[in-house]
């Protein structure tokens, strides 16, 4: 809660010599006490159906940066979505309404969540790149169901019949995907 020349102002006037941290000893410290909101940093270590489901939803609307951060922005109307998300990755933080955007976001920073997701095959930039990854068989169709429900569509053709529709920017993911 101070700032870094209060701090530098309190050891000055105190005679107290400050040590510079290394890179590893800050690490140290913000994973001990920086997590604002709890969550389950290992949710992506385990195949499950619940896991696939979330891996594929973030694969079609998420996004990883910054060596750390964790983001899936879905539309407004499917902030439903994003709060059984935030309760299956045990995540007690707030969803972000983005109202310019009509959307809605579960952003936090894990370190550990962002390595397991790139371990999985995400990729930061993905939208154009990515590929598609290797799933277990047996939670394939919650992959792709978590999938269809970020870049997936049905519509009524005017002859009554239902046509649905996967998309992607990468060709590479939608050709292992068919």
């Amino acid at each position: 809660k101070y700032t870094k020349n209060q701090i530098y102002s309190y050891c000055y006037h105190n005679k107290l010599i400050m040590k510079k941290l290394s890179k590893s000893e800050i690490s140290k410290i913000q994973s001990q006490n920086s997590r604002k909101y709890h969550i389950n940093q290992d949710y992506f270590k385990t195949w499950s159906s619940d896991m696939a489901y979330v891996l594929g939803l973030w694969f079609a609307d998420g996004c990883i940066y910054g060596g750390k951060m964790f983001d899936i922005t879905l539309h407004i109307k499917d902030k439903y979505i994003l709060k059984r998300i935030a309760e299956k990755l045990g995540y007690e933080g707030n969803i972000q309404d983005c109202v310019d955007r009509q959307a809605a976001r579960i952003n936090f920073s894990c370190v550990v969540i962002y390595n397991d997701i790139i371990s999985l095959g995400g990729i930061e930039n993905k939208s154009l790149t990515i590929k598609f990854p290797n799933i277990p068989e047996e939670f394939l169709p919650d992959f792709i169901r978590g999938y269809f429900d970020g870049d997936g569509s049905v519509m009524r053709l005017k002859n009554n019949r239902l046509n649905s529709a996967i998309t992607s920017g990468s060709k590479d993911f939608l050709d292992s995907l068919l």
